[in-house]
């Protein structure tokens, strides 16, 4: 995944910082963040239903928090 997300940075011509990565896992963004990407942590408690605890995060773990797209976008300014 880092090298992945390292050379999609590059192939588009930007800095990792103008580059945001959304996710529901904390493993995903904290990887994203080590290569100076942003973060944005989408809650989605029930992603496994009911047998599973999902991810979650408390402000100030990630760069924006959101409850689901429409969320991170609105706080984004989309």
């Amino acid at each position: 995944m880092l090298v992945r997300a390292r050379q999609q940075v590059e192939l588009l011509s930007l800095k990792p910082g103008e580059v945001m990565m959304a996710a529901a896992h904390r493993y995903d963004l904290e990887a994203a963040r080590s290569l100076g990407l942003r973060t944005g942590f989408i809650h989605r408690p029930n992603e496994y239903g009911p047998t599973r605890q999902a991810d979650t995060a408390k402000p100030g773990d990630f760069d924006v928090m959101a409850n689901d797209a429409l969320d991170l976008a609105t706080k984004l300014g989309a």
